[in-house]
């Protein structure tokens, strides 16, 4: 249907017409302009503040966000500090750490021990058998390469056995001393037996049967880095 701007001219003028009493009045053009005036306070107040509200909000959340990061931060810092203060409480016991579990076999050092022990418990080292491993600390080829596939830290056993000896009271001493040694060192068996010559006189008989023969297999471990 066209669009009959006479027909629509007519038909708001009698809108018009009819609101114009109404506005004549002085009551009704107070009310209207102070509408109006609230309306267009309103309008222009709510944008103008919109942003100003978001940022406020924006704000609030950033401030809790933060206060949490803060509270979070400060205790990994005590944390911290806590394990600051155990690591220099033990640092003086680190090298006891690495003599109970070097990073190489060090048999050598080990065998060296056991020699000044024998020799305080007054007893005589009789044999001594260890496996084919360097005697200085120096890894084999074999060990290298499982040390590199390998990337967590493993310990690894070293067999040795130790024969001694000795009166009853000094093996026992001996033995108490193997246990006590700094170096990790487990007695996997022990085999006693006394002690026989073929021929001898009767009296070094009567000594050499106060005597015991005391057979250690041994185990220590050393751990790969």
């Amino acid at each position: 249907m066209p669009y009959n701007y006479k027909t629509e001219l007519q038909r708001y003028r009698k809108y018009y017409q009819s609101l114009e009493p109404i506005l004549k009045k002085s009551s009704s053009r107070a009310y209207t302009a102070v509408i109006f005036s609230f309306l267009a306070v309103s309008l222009f107040g709510w944008y103008a503040i919109r942003p100003t509200i978001q940022t406020i909000l924006y704000l609030r959340r950033e401030i809790v966000d933060k206060t949490e990061i803060n509270r979070k931060m400060e205790d990994k810092i005590s944390a911290l500090i806590e394990a600051q203060a155990v690591y220099q409480e033990i640092e003086p016991l680190l090298p006891n750490v690495d003599q109970a579990l070097p990073s190489q076999p060090d048999a050598l050092p080990l065998l060296v021990q056991i020699r000044n022990l024998a020799s305080r418990s007054a007893v005589t080292v009789t044999t001594i058998q260890l496996p084919a491993i360097p005697l200085l600390g120096e890894d084999n080829s074999q060990n290298k390469k499982s040390t590199k596939t390998n990337t967590s830290a493993k310990p690894l056993p070293v067999d040795l056995t130790i024969g001694v000896l000795g009166q009853y009271v000094s093996i026992r001493s001996f033995i108490e001393g193997m246990i006590a040694m700094r170096r990790v060192v487990a007695i996997d068996g022990i085999t006693v037996s006394p002690y026989r010559t073929g021929s001898e006189s009767s009296q070094s008989a009567i000594q050499h049967s106060r005597l015991i023969q005391l057979v250690l297999k041994l185990r220590t471990f050393y751990i790969t880095q």
